[in-house]
């Protein structure tokens, strides 16, 4: 049967070889040793020292913490399950206040939507003159900053990077409009 063959694990002979191999395997050693102490929430210390004698470490939360605890077990700092437990306590706490925030926000806008609702149109008949100047001015006022706005709302439009759907659309107007008043020219020989 063909497959993965069981090579005995010696030393590698020679020290740059050794040094290419530790150079290779150090980073998934680390990247195993991270991924252990997210999944599993443990606390981990990893001492490595290169052929050539320079040291690499890892520790979950530090390496003195880990080297602390190791060597006082008595008064050791609490476990990061602990520590991730009151983070996940105070980011709840957080949550469930942003959350009552919004259901206030939703039930007073509820009221005035109800409000609003209620609301009878206005009867311009019974209106005296003099209301009815006041209304003219508040309309003519109301048109003009509709008109500013829209006219901010263009000037924002033709100054974005990408073009708009309206933009793009009078451009495919036009691209057909060129197809439509050209007519194809024939090819000398084809008639």
């Amino acid at each position: 049967m063909k497959g993965e063959t069981t090579r005995a694990k010696t030393m590698i002979e020679g020290a740059k070889a050794r040094r290419v191999a530790f150079s290779k395997q150090r980073p998934g050693l680390l990247k195993k040793a991270s991924e252990l102490c997210t999944l599993c929430a443990v606390e981990m210390a990893l001492i490595l020292f290169s052929p050539s004698g320079q040291p690499f470490s890892f520790g979950h939360p530090s390496v003195g913490a880990i080297l602390d605890r190791f060597e006082h077990p008595q008064t050791a700092c609490p476990p990061a399950t602990q520590q991730a437990q009151a983070n996940g306590d105070q980011t709840l706490a957080e949550l469930n206040k942003q959350y009552a925030d919004v259901l206030e926000q939703l039930k007073a806008e509820k009221k005035r939507a109800k409000e609003l609702r209620d609301v009878k149109p206005l009867e311009i008949q019974n209106l005296s003159f003099d209301q009815l100047m006041v209304l003219k001015k508040a309309l003519a006022d109301l048109k003009e900053n509709v008109d500013q706005r829209r006219m901010e709302l263009l000037a924002l439009e033709a100054a974005a990077p990408t073009p708009c759907a309206r933009a793009m659309d009078g451009s495919v107007i036009r691209r057909t409009d060129d197809k439509h008043s050209d007519p194809p020219k024939a090819n000398a020989g084809e008639e």
